[in-house]
């Protein structure tokens, strides 16, 4: 029903009736949806969950909406069921989102504003006057008006040096040269030797220090030069700093941090003369160290038993701070859940009665390794013969020659191990002797002898060697001495 006048209009046949009865259907509907939910509370109230002690009280705080006849279509359908309360039509401006289709959303200022009309101009109507082209050509001169004008104003400098249309002419005679205007660049160069210059020749000794000096500017791997005037025992190949090994006794150093009785060089504090209370008072109120602080309630502290605990026991529940740390678990209790590491659940894939494991290993011992100079860069796998930590951390000593430890273990052949001895180019060893005594350190009588036997057989001659050198015995002595 649509009504084209105002329903509260007296026109109206009736009188209120009309009005009485939209009325009365609204306020209808209302309550049919506010019917649809309840409180959480009216609910345990008409349930009898609690019992209301305090009638004529009413209940403090906020309940929680609950649907009274809650289903899936309501549950899907909330906008028809459960509307929410529309915006306020004052309010409606302020909020950022759109309500109709189409509408541009635009500051809440500008919204419902009041434009003038399509033929309204902005500013103030001017009297209307002379033109543009009448004030242009106000005070513009022609013929000889024009003419005496131009003649005064020869006169002023600015007519000379900024002629208006015209450059500034200075009397002289240009001839353009064929080849043009400046000089030849000359014959071109590289920009890269421009910009480094390789046939620079070197900067001097002297020049190089300025330049140390002025912009600390060091050569790679130079030491600062502080120009300290050393003696010269420092000067000496065998110098070192500090105090010698054969002054230092063992803990005296700790023990002169520790000894607060003695100075620095290990003589005793002066003697000082203060007053008894101000030393009492630092006594008690700065300890010594490793002594106790003082409890300031007397010299020997309050009486009281040396077994005595101070606080309250607790009579409230007979655990201890160890019995929480500690716990009350049996047995049964720290053993780990069934279902850790496995799955319980009946039905799944993973429910076996075998023991053994699933998966691939994470160390890949059971197929072939390739050889690692075949190995792809981009092989992230495992086979177990990777290099361990403690084998980064601490290389053997010949490993970046590609030279392990195990090949000086290996035993080789006479002619072989020739051949390794005199790449080395070392003077002054009989491999024949020194083969002999090493095959002596093998009971297998094999012809097979390591490099590591030799190297030790050839380092305890040398040591020999040096020890009669150093005694001033023996028959080497003068051979060593003619030699050097």
């Amino acid at each position: 029903m649509a009504l084209s006048a105002s329903a509260s209009a007296p026109s109206l046949g009736g009188g209120s009736g009309a009005l009485k009865n939209a009325g009365a259907a609204s306020l209808a509907a209302a309550q049919s949806s506010q019917n649809l939910t309840t409180t959480l509370y009216l609910q345990m109230k008409e349930k009898g969950m609690f019992r209301n002690t305090f009638a004529n009280v009413p209940p403090a705080g906020r309940s929680i909406n609950v649907p009274l006849a809650d289903s899936a279509e309501r549950d899907l359908q909330p906008e028809t069921y459960f509307p929410l309360p529309q915006t306020p039509v004052g309010e409606r401006k302020y909020r950022r989102l759109s309500h109709h289709p189409g509408e541009i959303t635009v500051f809440h200022g500008l919204k419902d504003q009041k434009l003038p009309s399509e033929d309204f101009r902005y500013g103030v109507r001017g009297q209307k006057g002379v033109s543009v082209e009448q004030t242009l050509k106000a005070g513009q001169k022609v013929g000889v008006a024009e003419y005496m004008q131009t003649v005064a104003e020869e006169v002023y400098e600015s007519k000379k040096k900024e002629p208006l249309g015209v450059p500034y002419k200075r009397g002289h005679s240009l001839k353009m040269l064929p080849e043009g205007f400046g000089s030849a660049s000359g014959v071109p160069e590289d920009g890269k030797r421009v910009i480094f210059p390789v046939e620079m020749p070197r900067d001097t000794e002297e020049m190089r220090q300025r330049y140390r000096f002025t912009h600390n500017q060091f050569n790679p791997g130079e030491r600062i030069e502080r120009n300290y005037n050393w003696p010269e025992e420092t000067k000496e190949h065998s110098f070192r700093f500090g105090q010698g090994a054969g002054f230092v006794q063992e803990g005296v150093g700790a023990k002169a941090v520790l000894n607060m009785d003695v100075e620095d060089d290990g003589t005793l504090k002066k003697t000082r003369l203060v007053q008894k209370n101000v030393q009492d008072y630092r006594n008690v109120q700065h300890p010594r160290v490793f002594l106790k602080v003082h409890a300031k309630q007397g010299a020997e502290g309050p009486p009281i038993d040396p077994e005595y605990r101070f606080g309250i026991k607790s009579s409230v529940s007979e655990y201890s701070a160890a019995s929480c740390i500690k716990g009350y678990y049996n047995l049964e209790e720290q053993l780990p859940d069934q279902d850790l590491g496995r799955c319980v659940k009946p039905g799944r894939r993973n429910v076996t009665t075998e023991t053994r494991a699933f998966g691939i290993p994470s160390v890949r011992t059971d197929i072939p390794a390739p050889p690692p100079g075949k190995r792809s860069c981009a092989d992230t796998m495992s086979y177990g013969d990777e290099t361990s930590a403690a084998a980064l951390l601490n290389p053997q000593r010949f490993d970046d020659r590609g030279v392990p430890d195990r090949e000086f273990l290996i035993r080789r052949p006479k002619e072989e191990l020739r051949s390794i001895v005199e790449a080395v180019s070392v003077g002054g060893v009989d491999f024949d002797a020194l083969w002999d005594e090493c095959m002596n350190l093998f009971d297998d009588g094999l012809p097979l002898v390591s490099l590591d036997a030799m190297l030790y057989v050839q380092t305890g001659k040398i040591e020999e060697r040096v020890a009669t050198v150093h005694s001033g015995t023996g028959p080497g002595l003068a051979a060593y001495t003619a030699a050097n």
